[in-house]
């Protein structure tokens, strides 16, 4: 009866529709008479297929044989090994054809009637040997007391060159360098002629010539690499300064394994130096063996120095000098790590060092070297996704004969100098430095470098640090903001200087205390920039002094105000 309704409704559902068409279609003038057949008593028969119980037969397992017998014959054969030469595979790599100019020319202009010349040749012709020669010179006509009276310049020549074997590396050069300084240090007044004109500052010119030769072995990889080399300089003033050196450096490591390495560097120099009061020959010799080891992120080295030297001095134990050095660093992450130091050495100082740091320095009494007889320093150090970096470490160290420059006040009105400085010893001094490191770097597009220094001095037989300072920052940028333009902004401070000054003994005694001269903080920010109009040619300017301040490093020697100075510079 359900089959039956269901039949009548499809039935009904299917008549009404397509009643519904017949009538649209009759409405257009199609078909207009249809006759359907309904059979309600129609049976459909589908034939029963037989189902099998009938389970498939098992197949036998096949049987194999339980021995294998074989039978082998020996057919000896008279043939010669073959004989394999192994050669590495010739790829042919076409690299990246750059354009390399081997000369540069850079000059230019600025205020104090400062000319600038830089010049520079590399000779790459010769596959084996190569050289390059080059000369700068920047002087200053002018200068920050009384004009003309206190001009400046420096000029430098130099040659160098290197010849290649399969092994090593033949090494040597050759340098002239020429410094004119005015002593202005000196109070005008006291240099007036009977008329009462101004008879003018002296004048001092520095001149040293070195040359050196070295052979360096090449592949630095291997188990094994060595380095020497052999220099002799020769340096004047325009008074009675002589001093004559000669040097000879060599080094060598030996790698054992990848974790154990030795290293070995002797070095030994003889000078002669020649003054007003002395005339000396003195020796240094030094053997500095060490012993490294690496264990993943752990760094440890532990050596010697063996340090022999005959500076003559009162009460002096002996010329021969033994210190430990033990170093030790551990990177725990690349974010933090760990080192520390222990160690002495023989500051070799001669005056031509003194006179490199200090330009005015006078007649000298002595030259004796600085003994350290220990340095202990503890840091920490770390970076961050390699964009920021730091380092800080604590330092103590002790010193006998640390070095200080002072004014040659005397309480006598004829041999005072206020222009010229002499050196002093301290007896025994400890130094303490806290010094602190930042830096950070964008891409390409900006660097910053920065170091911060503290000083405390506890001395003997001095009353002050004489112009050392008591702190020290240091801040470099260099901004790249579009192509081919490079931006620096450098800021360098320094405070803390105390300066010897008059001596306030009466004329009946040798000598007696000095005045101190605090000295005002030096300020000093640089600009600079350089811009590469082509690949060849460039234009730059830069500004020392900005802040245009009187700064004063040596008691009674301002220096230069504002400065400016632009030019172009071309590769050839």
């Amino acid at each position: 009866m359900m089959k039956l309704a269901k039949t009548i409704l499809l039935t009904g559902v299917i008549g009404l529709t397509f009643g519904s068409l017949m009538a649209q279609t009759q409405q257009r003038g199609a078909v207009t008479d249809q006759e359907f057949v309904i059979r309600k008593d129609r049976v459909l028969t589908v034939p029963v297929q037989p189902r099998m119980y009938e389970k498939l037969p098992t197949l036998p397992k096949p049987t194999g044989l339980n021995e294998y017998n074989y039978l082998v014959s020996s057919y000896p054969l008279n043939i010669k090994p073959l004989d394999l030469k192994a050669e590495p595979s010739q790829k042919v790599y076409t690299p990246q054809r750059l354009d390399l100019y081997p000369g540069y020319v850079r000059a230019g202009y600025g205020n104090y009637a400062s000319p600038l010349i830089e010049a520079r040749y590399m000779g790459i012709d010769i596959a084996d040997f190569n050289y390059s020669l080059q000369l700068n010179h920047q002087s200053f006509g002018k200068g920050p007391v009384l004009g003309e009276e206190s001009k400046e310049s420096h000029t430098n020549l130099g040659f160098d060159g290197s010849y290649f074997t399969d092994f090593f590396e033949v090494f040597g050069g050759l340098s002239w360098n020429q410094d004119s300084y005015q002593f202005y240090g000196e109070d005008p007044n006291f240099l007036l002629d009977e008329n009462g004109r101004f008879t003018g500052f002296e004048s001092n010119v520095l001149q040293a010539i070195e040359v050196k030769a070295g052979i360096r072995e090449l592949e630095k990889v291997g188990p094994f690499y060595y380095e020497g080399q052999l220099s002799f300089r020769t340096f004047s003033d325009s008074y009675l300064v002589k001093e004559n050196q000669v040097g000879l450096e060599a080094s060598g490591t030996y790698r054992v394994t990848e974790d154990w390495s030795g290293k070995l560097g002797l070095s030994y120099f003889s000078t002669k130096p020649e003054d007003l009061n002395y005339a000396l020959t003195r020796t240094y010799f030094a053997i500095r063996p060490s012993v490294s080891y690496q264990y993943e992120a752990f760094n440890f080295t532990a050596g010697v120095n063996l340090v022999s030297e005959n500076d003559s001095l009162e009460n002096k134990s002996s010329d021969f000098h033994v210190f430990p050095v033990l170093k030790a660093e551990y990177q725990f992450a690349e974010e933090f790590g760990f080192f520390a130091e222990l160690s002495g050495d023989v500051q070799r100082n001669t005056y031509y060092s003194f006179v490199n740091e200090n330009p005015y320095l006078g007649p000298s009494d002595q030259l004796l070297n600085t003994i350290q007889n220990y340095k202990v320093e503890a840091g920490i150090e770390g970076q961050f996704n390699g964009a920021f970096s730091y380092r800080g470490a604590i330092t103590m160290s002790r010193y006998n004969q640390l070095y200080f420059f002072v004014n040659n006040y005397t309480n006598n009105l004829v041999t005072s100098d206020s222009a010229r400085f002499s050196l002093v010893y301290d007896d025994k001094t400890t130094v303490f430095n806290i010094n602190a490191e930042l830096g950070y770097k964008f891409s390409d597009l900006y660097t910053l470098n920065s170091r911060l220094d503290l000083y405390q001095y506890d001395l003997s037989t001095q009353a002050e640090a004489w112009n050392r300072p008591t702190w020290e920052l240091r801040v470099n940028n260099q901004i790249t903001p579009i192509a081919r333009l490079i931006v620096q902004a450098n800021l360098n401070l320094m405070g803390g200087l105390k300066a010897r000054g008059n001596d306030l003994s009466d004329i009946f005694r040798e000598s007696g205390p000095f005045e101190v001269v605090k000295l005002k903080t030096i300020a000093d920010l640089q600009f600079k920039a350089d811009y590469g109009i082509t690949d060849r040619i460039s234009v730059f300017a830069e500004g020392n002094n900005i802040f245009n301040a009187t700064n004063m490093r040596w008691l009674n020697y301002p220096v230069r105000g504002i400065q400016f100075i632009g030019g172009a510079s071309f590769k050839f």
